[in-house]
């Protein structure tokens, strides 16, 4: 495509990272931030560019609705079956992953009764073997149950299209985790992780009887920090800025989640750099929602916040090899649609093709809950986000620099680039295409939003997000209401992912919605807009869901204390 960025220096950068196992306040989290600066100072970046900034990781501090972790590193992990035979079965020096992160220590080599999963019961003095969500077993099976020990194998995100499931990839070992605030730390709980095959033959074994299992795991869990690098990427500090965002922490190898995202943001502060481009442009490199929600609210708190950030997370995969689709996640109606939709133009303008036939998958989706993009919204500024989902390899000690593609590295990299050109060189033509695109979308929504309640809290705010003045006469005698009740969050920033975990089973049965994308998108137009019914109709219109299941989730969050009206 371009030299301007190179892909094969990206995946470079990935390799490296992937050397460093990037939990959430470890040594080799910060290890891996010290080789970044590094990389960019030997490049040529002035060393007062770069700035830590860092948050309480002490398993108590609650920021907006994030509830801090302790820090977590493993040391050493092994696991055998002892009884009736003695068969290995996984250790941290095979893979990183099969210590649960939140797991506790053993008191040197311990024996334990195997016993599987059965909901709520006694598990006192057992090592408990379960395939369910760790948070719900840990919840039933060592709070409530007295467990010493889980054995997990787990996996979210189940794409059976794909190849993705338990069943597809019996060897595949999960990244999992289990909760470790202050409380949760204290009972000291073990966890390890194993393949499907592992799992298997430790269940054949338990329903046999007189299974034991035995162990031994080490780990450091203390009070330490959450770090943030902030890298100032041009050094130009004169007017607006913009933030490009990407979480540094997960798991070795963790290439596509996220080495990718991290290692591009890098080599675009290297470029912007050697570019000398004349606008503020900064780079946070983040601890995912636990160190970004703290920095947004002090860039908040600062008056300092960006006016658009990109957000890069899983933006490596070769789609052949993970089964995987580029996607951007779009800018939720009720902020500015310029920058997302330039982006956009970009992400389609440069897809790799042959003789004008697309040789990439690419989609653009509503605005989707789950990463560090949600954090800026829901303060009110554009967001959008770019990654590749799903993927086969989620979350996974199979999700390698291997599984990465040069060419899809530029092809993200250079998007991002020229959408920053625009700040600086804008492209006439290039507007005239984005705004006819916007005023297109514009037209959609007043029509679907004329005369009904909440109507006309939005209407002067659609048309200058959508810069679509030439509709207001065409709309201006819709009979729009206003919304009858108010609705203001309960938090700043995003809700974040613990929550997700207290919604009820029945009530996802009966709406069969992306509850957790709509609750942020939620919260964050009642920041911006005010009012119930005008979120609500918004959410209803951008998701294309029925407005009664919208309302059913609004009125479940400020039950339970997320939203306010």
């Amino acid at each position: 495509m371009s030299q301007r960025l190179d892909g094969k220096k990206v995946k470079s950068l990935i390799e490296m990272l992937s050397g460093y196992h990037r939990m959430r306040g470890s040594r080799d989290y910060k290890e891996s931030m010290n080789s970044i600066t590094d990389y960019l100072i030997r490049s040529g970046l002035p060393e007062n560019r770069f700035r830590v900034l860092k948050y309480p990781a002490d398993g108590v501090t609650k920021t907006g609705n994030i509830v801090s972790t302790l820090a977590w590193e493993p040391v050493y992990g092994e696991l055998w079956l002892e009884n009736p035979e003695r068969v290995f079965v996984t250790s941290t020096k095979v893979t990183k992953v099969s210590l649960v992160s939140g797991s506790g220590s053993s008191k040197g080599w311990e024996s334990l009764p195997l016993v599987v999963y059965d909901g709520k019961g006694d598990y006192s003095g057992k090592a408990v073997l379960a395939s369910e969500d760790p948070v719900k077993v840990f919840q039933h099976a060592v709070v409530e149950g007295g467990a010493r020990c889980l054995i997990l194998c787990h996996m979210r995100k189940v794409f059976e299209e794909i190849g993705r499931s338990l069943n597809d990839l019996p060897q595949m070992t999960n990244f999992l985790t289990i909760p470790h605030d202050r409380d949760s730390a204290d009972r000291n709980a073990v966890a390890f992780s194993v393949t499907k095959e592992k799992y298997d033959l430790l269940f054949n074994y338990s329903k046999k009887g007189s299974a034991i299992v035995g162990f031994r795991a080490e780990t450091n869990m203390s009070k330490g920090s959450f770090d943030v690098l902030q890298i100032d990427a041009t050094g130009f500090n004169d007017g607006p800025q913009v933030l490009i965002t990407a979480h540094l922490c997960h798991p070795s190898p963790g290439a596509d989640d996220n080495g990718s995202g991290a290692a591009l943001a890098v080599e675009i502060a290297r470029v912007l750099n050697d570019e000398n481009f004349p606008y503020s442009v900064k780079i946070a490199l983040v601890p995912e929602y636990l160190g970004s929600v703290p920095y947004a609210l002090q860039l908040k708190s600062e008056n300092n916040l960006p006016i658009y950030t990109i957000n890069l997370d899983m933006v490596g995969a070769d789609q052949n090899k993970t089964g995987s689709t580029f996607i951007l996640s779009k800018v939720p109606p009720y902020l500015p649609q310029r920058w997302g939709n330039i982006l956009e133009f970009y992400i389609k303008t440069l897809m790799p093709s042959n003789a004008g036939y697309p040789l990439k998958r690419f989609g653009e989706i509503p605005f989707m809950a789950g990463s560090d993009h949600c954090v800026f919204t829901t303060l009110g500024i554009p967001s959008p986000f770019m990654g590749h989902l799903p993927d086969r390899y989620y979350h996974s000690d199979l999700d390698t620099p291997q599984m990465m593609d040069e060419k899809e590295l530029e092809w993200v990299g250079l998007s991002a680039l020229n959408t920053l050109d625009q700040l600086v060189k804008p492209d006439q033509d290039l507007l005239i295409s984005v705004r006819s695109k916007m005023i297109g979308e514009l037209f959609g929504i007043l029509n679907r939003i004329s005369g009904r309640e909440g109507s006309d809290d939005v209407f002067d705010l659609l048309i200058s997000n959508y810069e679509g003045e030439v509709l207001r006469k065409v709309f201006n005698n819709s009979g729009n209401l206003p919304s009858l009740s108010p609705l203001e969050p309960t938090f700043d920033s995003s809700l974040g992912l613990e929550w997700i975990r207290t919604f009820p089973q029945e009530l996802k049965d009966e709406l069969e919605i992306d509850f957790a994308s709509i609750a942020d998108f939620v919260v964050g137009g009642a920041a911006v807009v005010g009012g119930r019914e005008a979120v609500e109709l918004l959410a209803s219109i951008h998701y294309g869901v029925e407005i009664g299941k919208v309302r059913v989730l609004t009125g479940w969050m400020i039950e339970k204390g997320l939203l306010r009206s």
